[in-house]
C-alpha cells in the first residue's frame, strides 16, 4: 500500500516538474521570438533612416548643382526669380529629385514649391522622402530654402559690379581664362539651407 503511495507521488511530482521545465521552455522560446522580432524591427528601422538620410544627402548634392547652373544664367534678381519660380516650378524639383544614378529601390521623393513663405529673396520648397522594406515604411521630411543672390541688387549694380569684379580679378583670368568672373562673389552652397528635418 505504501509502495503504491509512494509512486503516485513520484508520478505527480514528475508531471509537476515537467509541466514547468515545459513552462519554462515555451516562455523562453516565446522572449526569443520576441527580441528577434524587436531587433528585425530596429534593424529596418535604421536602415530605413540611413536611406531616407541618403536621399535628402543627394537632393543637396543635385540642388547644388543646379543652383550653379542658375547663377551661372541668371544675372538679376527677377531672372533668378523666375527661373526657380514662374519658368521651372516643376521642373527644377524634377531635376533635383533625380536618383537615376544610384540603386535604392522602394523609395520615393517627392518636392512641392512652398508658395506660401516663398519671396524674392528666399525660394522655399517642402520635401518629403519615403523608403520601405516589406511592410514597414519610413518618411523623412525637411524644408529647404533658396536666397537669391541678386536680392536687392538692380540691374545697373550688377553690371558696375561685374566691371569691378573684371578688373580686380584680371590677373586670375590671364592664368585661368574659362574662369566665369561675373559670379566670383557668389557661394552657391550658402544660398541653400536645409532646416525643419523631421522624421516619422
Amino acid at each position: 500500500m505504501l509502495r503504491r503511495k509512494n509512486e503516485g507521488s513520484i508520478l505527480i511530482m514528475s508531471l509537476m516538474t515537467f509541466s514547468i521545465v515545459s513552462l519554462i521552455c515555451i516562455t523562453c522560446s516565446a522572449l526569443i521570438l520576441s527580441n528577434n522580432r524587436i531587433s528585425d524591427l530596429e534593424y529596418k528601422n535604421e536602415k530605413l533612416k540611413e536611406e531616407n538620410l541618403g536621399l535628402i544627402e543627394l537632393i543637396k548634392s543635385n540642388t547644388l548643382e543646379e543652383v550653379s547652373y542658375i547663377v551661372e544664367n541668371t544675372k538679376t534678381e527677377e531672372a533668378f526669380y523666375n527661373y526657380l519660380k514662374e519658368n521651372n516650378y516643376k521642373s527644377f524639383p524634377n531635376r533635383i529629385k533625380n536618383i537615376s544614378g544610384i540603386d535604392l529601390k522602394n523609395t520615393s521623393i517627392e518636392i512641392a514649391y512652398n508658395e506660401k513663405f516663398s519671396t524674392k529673396k528666399f525660394i522655399h520648397y517642402k520635401i518629403s522622402v519615403k523608403s520601405k522594406i516589406d511592410n514597414h515604411e519610413k518618411y523623412n521630411f525637411v524644408k529647404m530654402k533658396i536666397q537669391n543672390p541678386y536680392f536687392g541688387i538692380s540691374e545697373e549694380d550688377v553690371e558696375t559690379e561685374n566691371i569691378n569684379s573684371n578688373e580686380t580679378v584680371k590677373s586670375e583670368e590671364e592664368i585661368s581664362p574659362e574662369k566665369n568672373n561675373e559670379n566670383v562673389n557668389i557661394n552657391e552652397s550658402d544660398l541653400i539651407t536645409f532646416y525643419n528635418y523631421e522624421e516619422e
